[in-house]
């Protein structure tokens, strides 16, 4: 057994591991609900999941749960796989060993990245997504070898895991178009086509079976209807671009690596304030690396990878609700943990050679203030969010009545709460007429998100989550009249 096998089957129990302590046992949202609907009644006509369908994904985690019979801990199982295949092709695609002290540290740097794990414990295909984007990237790119022809096949197996993308994390494809066009024009194109349409189809035949192709159209034209034009929070419905712009950053600088933004605590800052002056004081190193990597400056141009990265950037922006969704930077992480690790390495290194303490103690203070952070957002993942605070609030208050609840709310959370067995007269809020009509109610009912005008509240809560674990709806305010 070679070391660096001892290094990865390390690699493997931890991930696996670390995941399923940190598994969560509540619905977190409605992205979530709709997945871990799926898990019982697959049906893409009632949005369980909605289109594009993920039946990759739901396919394996269905598998898992029918043999553990925990859904939340086959999510969890799923993570922790995908972290560790996230994990291995960062390394593979970077060309670092993982028994070098860069690659010791680039695992440990992607290993502990808090936006990573906490979509490994979602119930949503994001982190799988990644591992198999990641995969797709470094068999589509091997270099072509005349003679043995082996990178033929592995530039052929690059495309076979792109069709699996699309069946795994479609939004993601973007990133992975220029790879797989610049492979095109080698020889082999048509082994790597076939390859990628027998990827396809083997997910497609069986959704299109399940689904009849009427349903599938259907779902797909008012999905991507709404999408873009109605909720996706793209440009089109949310056209500030300064704050998308803003948003998209804080996604990556304070969601994807948990450091300092305005209302977050100390620690955060102290975590930016090492990681700044680490990649300041390693910058011509950085630039170094990255050529003899052969991620040239100059030919950065005319890197897939970057390529893909730049056109992966542009597609969340514009298509992509970036403003309460930072999940969607997920694919970019990968790729910027290797530039902190290699400068967090390259200070190591200057620390065995010259016997520098302070260059040592930064980058271990580093560390220590960025995992505690990660942990610090994982344990408090692990308790409800919001809505599921509220979910439980009402199943309490359920108990309590021996006749239903009357409850007042937007459509989306009635859905939440009716797909979890809180049975109650919904009166749904779609507009301000709607909400006028609700001074003719008497007392003896609850609304859910904003105060009547008109009414004092015989009781006042406000629920509410880290929104750094999960934006969306993370204070929600509960009235009761």
């Amino acid at each position: 057994m070679t070391t660096e096998f001892r290094v990865w089957s390390i690699v493997l129990i931890s991930c696996i591991g670390s995941r399923l302590l940190s598994t969560i046992y509540y619905i977190e949202d409605l992205d979530s609900l709709r997945f871990a609907l799926s898990m019982v009644d697959y049906d893409v006509a009632k949005l369980q999941p909605h289109f594009p369908a993920y039946p990759v994904f739901c396919g394996i985690a269905k598998l898992f749960y029918v043999l553990i019979r925990r859904y939340a801990l086959a999510f969890s199982l799923i993570g922790g796989l995908s972290t560790f295949f996230t994990i291995f092709f960062t390394l593979k695609i970077a060309k670092i060993q993982n028994t070098t002290l860069l690659g010791k540290i680039a695992i440990f740097v992607v290993f502990m990245n808090p936006l990573l794990w906490l979509m490994g414990n979602r119930y949503m295909p994001d982190a799988m997504g990644v591992a198999c984007l990641l995969a797709s990237l470094y068999f589509a790119t091997a270099q072509t070898e005349s003679k043995t022809g082996t990178s033929g096949l592995r530039n052929a197996v690059g495309f076979f895991l792109a069709g699996i993308l699309m069946g795994i994390r479609l939004s993601y494809f973007p990133l992975l178009m220029p790879a797989l066009l610049m492979q095109l024009k080698h020889r082999g194109r048509l082994k790597c086509v076939i390859a990628g349409t027998v990827g396809i189809l083997v997910w497609f035949i069986p959704l299109l079976s399940m689904t009849g192709w009427n349903t599938l159209i259907a779902a797909a034209q008012t999905q991507s209807h709404g999408h873009f034009s109605d909720f996706g929070g793209t440009v089109s419905t949310q056209p500030e671009l300064w704050f998308r712009f803003t948003k998209l950053f804080e996604s990556v600088w304070a969601d994807g690596f948990g450091l300092y933004w305005q209302g977050r605590h100390l620690i955060t800052a102290c975590t930016a304030i090492l990681l700044i002056g680490i990649v300041a004081a390693n910058w011509q190193t950085l630039k170094k690396w990255t050529t003899e990597k052969g991620f040239k400056v100059s030919s950065l141009f005319f890197n897939p990878i970057f390529i893909g990265c730049i056109v992966y950037l542009v597609w969340i922006f514009l298509g992509q609700n970036v403003i309460h969704k930072s999940r969607h930077v997920l694919p970019l992480l990968p790729f910027l943990c290797l530039g902190i690790a290699l400068a967090c390495s390259k200070i190591m290194v200057l620390w065995r050679k010259f016997g520098s303490p302070f260059a040592w103690g930064t980058v271990i203070i580093f560390f220590l203030c960025y995992s505690y952070v990660t942990l610090y957002t994982v344990v408090q993942h692990t308790k409800p969010t919001a809505i599921a605070q509220v979910h439980e609030y009402l199943r309490g208050k359920q108990s309590e009545q021996d006749g239903k609840l009357h409850i007042v709310s937007v459509p989306l959370i009635k859905y939440y709460l009716v797909s979890q067995a809180i049975e109650a007269v919904y009166i749904p809020i779609k507009s301000e007429a709607d909400l006028a009509e609700l001074d003719q109610l008497e007392t003896g009912f609850i609304v859910i998100g904003s105060p009547l005008p008109n009414r004092i509240p015989k009781v006042e809560k406000v629920f509410y989550h880290n929104p750094y674990m999960n934006r969306m709806w993370s204070e929600i305010p509960l009235f009761v009249y």
